[in-house]
């Protein structure tokens, strides 16, 4: 499997298991995006195993995901 689809299919896994944890909030996921995932995507960018192209379709499924999860908990 390629990296893409791997991490792809990986953070969605993590999202689903974020939904999980009692008293989970959106910004504390939004602080894990921001604080782990972001730079862990970024360090496949730097060594050249993701194109910006891949980088950018990782990082926007990350952003549809977590507006799915802020709705989700805003009742919309």
């Amino acid at each position: 499997m390629e990296i893409k689809a791997k991490l792809i299919e990986d953070l969605g896994k993590m999202f689903e298991e974020f939904l999980k944890i009692e008293n989970i909030t959106y910004e504390r996921i939004r602080w894990e995006l921001d604080n782990f995932v972001y730079p862990y995507i970024g360090s496949y960018l730097a060594n050249g195993t993701l194109t910006k192209e891949e980088g950018i379709e990782i990082f926007h499924f990350c952003e549809i995901k977590l507006r799915e999860i802020k709705e989700r908990f805003e009742g919309i």
